[in-house]
């Protein structure tokens, strides 16, 4: 029973958490982004014309569409008219900056129109065309204007000019994938055939061969006069691991017969999130099936063996995407890679398959994600931030996030995702009239055209407690989380697929999740014998501001009870509840010389530690030192054999 996400405008956010991190990211980071692009001349990219002496880079359009879409988003919920002008002097431009045909791309505009299409592989025409639909559908859903929605639907008509099966047309498909997703969500918008159509053919050519083996790119290097196979030539690129590995645009096979995730982690992600909408949305019910199948294969290869435990992805650095399985590694330098910008895809990825079918694990993966990979790539001021997000820094290597970027896509992203919490919250499936809530955070629901208000009190992450005021009649899903234990509710219900059924009508349930410390152990193919420390949705980790004395670097954890700590104002968030856990130290670390004759050894009383959630670390200086994973260490013994010190 596929599920629809409530408007904006339904959903009211009262967390005085998630209220701070949106007021920073619409007080601070949005205007922080704009001032950026103008400081670096980025944002009149769109007015320029063939000639001008900079130069813009390839997907400089899409930041531009990216903060619009975001600026849309917090103002249908806060009007401000600062923010309105930003919003509509980037739209003046944007309409200005069509071609007669429909075409929009600033690159070619500046280089020259007669080379454009040429390499979609690499140039990013597509990728851009797509956040400028997404923009269109929220500026659309702010203003109803249609001063967007002409522009795109004349994208639109261009595109299917160019591209598709039919003789003549061009059988290519985005190097960067983005186009689907946002061709899909203008067709949800309008129910124009058109957008459904193109999002249809460029979904299900992407990975075809022909006779000769080859795709759509080898024929496309073959026109600009280059060839393909030539190792270590131009088109071999660096991220490429022999000549013509199209797995890094997830493009070496169709995607029914996929069955591992590979490649670029953000492409993958968007492809997948693109897939989904279509397998929800196609009248091809045998195309719409095979997509369901190979995404739940993809889904259970990624989390069963190339997830971190953040909800971060990406342990290769090389080409900024998935490894081998099982081989996560947490250091910058060994590979961890993490970046912001695939996890905010996933948990795009995550929405749109709880809208294919309700199961909890989505939910599960879409909370770490959120709480963890993805809300420490923000400082706490909401003008600074991570493009990786890694897992370990050692001390002297002190990770500090940045203003900006020359590629830039990540702190959009984070303002994009921020401003569109509110549809993550709830869904409905509105031929039965069932209300899943998803997400347990303080808020708001009124469901259109019912009458019905669902008021959630909770203050989660902190937590568990959850009191839901039903005003009107409800049938509901309630999400039980994967990590809550000795859960309660004060209905009865039937649980399936992690979701408990309940109905209520003009009442109060109350829902208990016992939020505390719990330990996570990795896979014994990570060859990780270390300890995770958990509370309710957040990943701890351990930083030495808050350990004075203490070698991060060369700290073990006893592997025993792990009890709250002090309760604390840290970085701007009130409630903070820190971690206590008990460690011991290396007393002898080999001065120098990679190998000893001596085995490791702990010191023998432990050490009281103080953790802190994942997500605030870096926040308040030190001198680098971090780790999420330490070696566990037995409690009735001092001395192991660890190997990832």
């Amino acid at each position: 029973m596929p599920f629809q996400e409530f408007p904006l405008t339904s959903v009211n956010i009262t967390s005085s958490f998630w209220s701070h991190v949106q007021d920073c990211s619409r007080l601070k980071t949005i205007p922080a982004i704009v001032e950026a692009q103008k400081t670096w001349d980025h944002w009149t990219c769109l007015t320029w014309n063939e000639g001008h002496n900079v130069k813009p880079h390839q997907f400089w359009d899409s930041d531009i569409y990216k903060i619009i879409e975001a600026a849309c988003y917090f103002l249908i919920k806060h009007p401000d008219d600062t923010m309105r002008a930003v919003v509509e002097d980037a739209v003046e431009m944007i309409r200005g900056a069509q071609h007669e045909d429909g075409y929009i791309n600033s690159y070619y505009t500046v280089r020259g129109l007669k080379d454009r299409w040429t390499n979609l592989r690499d140039n990013h025409e597509l990728y851009c065309l797509g956040h400028l639909l997404e923009a269109t559908v929220a500026y659309e859903s702010l203003t109803r204007n249609g001063r967007l929605l002409k522009v795109a639907m004349k994208v639109c008509k261009h595109l299917d000019s160019i591209f598709g099966t039919e003789p003549g047309k061009k059988r290519g498909y985005p190097g960067h994938q983005e186009i689907e997703i946002g061709l899909l969500r203008l067709y949800e918008l309008t129910q124009d055939p058109l957008p459904l159509k193109l999002a249809t053919y460029f979904i299900t050519e992407r990975g075809r061969r022909d006779e000769k083996d080859e795709t759509y790119f080898d024929k496309e290097a073959f026109a600009r006069g280059a060839d393909p196979y030539v190792h270590m030539g131009t088109e071999h690129k660096a991220w490429f691991r022999d000549p013509r590995d199209y797995a890094y645009q997830q493009a070496d096979e169709p995607l029914v017969d996929a069955t591992q995730v590979k490649g670029h982690s953000v492409r993958a992600m968007y492809f997948y999130t693109a897939a989904t909408d279509l397998a929800r949305l196609s009248t091809d019910t045998d195309n719409a099936h095979k997509l369901k199948a190979a995404l739940g294969r993809l889904w259970r290869d990624m989390v069963d063996k190339r997830m971190y435990v953040t909800g971060s992805l990406g342990s290769v650095r090389q080409w900024e995407g998935f490894g081998p399985a099982y081989i996560l590694p947490d250091l910058e330098d060994e590979g961890c890679y993490a970046e912001t910008c695939a996890t905010f895809a996933l948990i795009n990825w995550c929405a749109r398959m709880l809208r294919l079918d309700l199961d909890a694990e989505y939910a599960d993966v879409m909370e770490v994600a959120l709480y963890n990979g993805f809300l420490g790539a923000v400082n706490q001021d909401g003008d600074a931030f991570y493009y990786e997000n890694v897992l370990r820094t050692r001390k002297g290597e002190f990770k500090e996030r940045s203003k900006w970027f020359g590629v830039a896509c990540c702190p959009p992203n984070v303002a994009k995702l921020l401003g569109n919490l509110g549809s993550l919250i709830y869904s409905q499936d509105a031929s039965t009239n069932l209300v899943a809530i998803h997400q347990y955070i303080d808020s708001e629901l009124n469901i259109p055209d019912s009458g019905v208000v669902i008021k959630q009190k909770t203050d989660m992450p902190w937590d568990g407690q959850v009191v839901l005021s039903i005003q009107g009649s409800a049938n509901l899903a309630l999400r039980i989380p994967g990590w809550a234990n000795d859960w309660t509710c004060s209905v009865k219900g039937e649980v399936k697929n992690g979701y408990l059924y309940v109905s209520g009508e003009n009442t109060d349930i109350h829902l208990n999740f016992p939020v505390v410390f719990h330990k996570t152990y990795a896979h014994p193919n990570t060859n990780k014998d270390d300890v995770c420390l958990k509370r309710g949705p957040l990943v701890y980790c351990l930083e030495d501001v808050d350990n004075g004395g203490t070698d991060i670097d060369y700290i073990g954890l006893v592997d025993g009870p792990v009890s709250d700590g002090k309760t604390v104002q840290l970085s701007g968030l009130d409630q903070v509840v820190t971690g206590h856990v008990q460690g011991k130290q290396l007393v002898e670390v080999q001065p120098k010389g990679l190998y000893s004759g001596r085995p490791w050894a702990y010191e023998k009383t432990p050490r009281d530690l103080v953790a802190i959630p994942f997500f605030l670390r870096a926040n308040r200086g030190g001198n680098g030192g971090m780790r999420v994973w330490a070696p566990r260490l037995e409690a009735s013994t001092r001395n192991i054999t660890e190997s990832h010190l």
